[in-house]
């Protein structure tokens, strides 16, 4: 049986056109990654008649903080099998690589509208975009979590709702610039998910190297709906 039409399966090139000719090499390569597709950022759309998303949809979406953000989910066929147990939450001193996340988010950062310190992305900023990606990685997994017990285009990620979340800050993030956070869920038991994601950015290098500037990792709970 094919997969229910949802925002978070339905490709959309469109996402990509921002981003074509301005990102470094490092990141261009992602956005024709065979692995991935461009889907509509949900988070990016304000919901008016319930004010749902408006910080990242209207707040955070103007010139000066985030102009610009394109999704790229993994292959649903690609997706991995969850384990069905917890998993070691890591030391603080402990940064784990990621391979095959389930979601990338490409983030064009601007100023002065997210800056902290001088040319240096705010933290709770940051903490706001892994949170983001996280929310998309969790639903990839939740089909279920959609209206009426399916996936779908209404309410792609409702009843999901981050119960901890764990950032160490690494190194800073320039502004303005280009980030990429990417998520993956490691393991789900019951309507429980715990999740990893990180930000990284290029270095200054013509070829630039993705280096890793925050990691994440977070609980999540799926809530059951109301009767």
């Amino acid at each position: 049986m094919s997969a229910p039409i949802s925002i978070l399966n339905q490709p959309h090139p469109p996402a990509l056109d921002p981003f074509r000719t301005v990102l470094p090499p490092v990141l261009t390569r992602l956005l024709h990654h065979p692995n991935y597709f461009p889907i509509r950022t949900w988070s990016r759309i304000f919901k008016s008649d319930s004010g749902e998303d408006g910080y990242f949809a209207s707040t955070l979406a103007s010139p000066s903080t985030i102009p610009h953000v394109c999704t790229l989910r993994r292959q649903p066929e690609l997706l991995a099998s969850l384990p069905d147990a917890a998993p070691s939450w890591p030391t603080p001193t402990s940064v784990s690589q990621m391979e095959d996340p389930d979601l990338y988010l490409i983030l064009q950062l601007a100023t002065p509208g997210v800056s902290g310190h001088p040319s240096t992305a705010h933290g709770g900023l940051l903490a706001t975009c892994i949170d983001e990606a996280m929310s998309y990685a969790v639903a990839l997994h939740a089909p279920e979590t959609g209206a009426a017990g399916a996936l779908s285009a209404h309410h792609p990620r409702c009843m999901l709702y981050t119960a901890q979340l764990d950032i160490r800050y690494r190194a800073p993030v320039t502004v303005p610039g280009y980030a990429l956070v990417q998520a993956k869920v490691l393991a789900r038991v019951g309507r429980k998910f715990w999740v990893h994601a990180q930000i990284l950015q290029p270095d200054e290098a013509p070829e630039g190297q993705l280096s890793v500037t925050t990691d994440a990792i977070a609980f999540w709970l799926q809530t059951k709906a109301s009767l």
